[in-house]
């Protein structure tokens, strides 16, 4: 369901949008068909999005999903080529599995103790062999489990 007028410069705003007049800003944002930057028409499931810089909060332009989300247009403003685009998304997602990477590891370390007092917990199989939870894939392969799982 869109949402209405008031709810859309509410959403502005609890996004950190600075601007002097919402309402004209408004009308522009619901006026423009296509994306300010590829040219994209807005579909249902390409739909608008106002850009803004989340460090001053000033608007910047009415974009597409895709270039709002890949921030592609800030990169290329003349426009790019598919190559730069793939390019793009390639340093994109190293990064972004760089910060994952990080992060986990961050999470371990915060985690160590708590992670491994639930390796050693206790858990009860499906066939009644209680194993570690650490070593039920291993005991997934056993004898008595694969014997089991035949029995059903």
């Amino acid at each position: 369901m869109p949402r209405s007028k008031s709810e859309t410069i509410w959403h502005w705003k609890k996004r950190g949008l600075i601007y002097d007049d919402y309402d004209a800003l408004y009308e522009v944002y619901i006026k423009t068909m296509e994306c300010q930057h590829c040219q994209t028409e807005f579909t249902k499931n390409n739909k608008r999005c106002l850009d803004h810089d989340h460090t001053t909060g000033l608007f910047r332009k009415i974009v597409c999903n895709r270039c709002n989300n890949q921030d592609i247009y800030i990169r290329f403003p003349n426009g790019y080529t598919e190559q730069d685009r793939k390019e793009y998304l390639q340093e994109y997602h190293r990064a972004n599995k760089q910060k994952i990477k990080e992060y986990k590891k961050e999470y371990y370390q915060k985690n160590k103790q708590k992670l491994s007092e639930q390796e050693k917990q206790k858990i009860e199989c499906e066939c009644g062999s209680i194993v570690c939870r650490s070593d039920i894939a291993q005991h997934k392969r056993t004898k008595k489990h694969t014997e089991y799982l035949n029995n059903i």
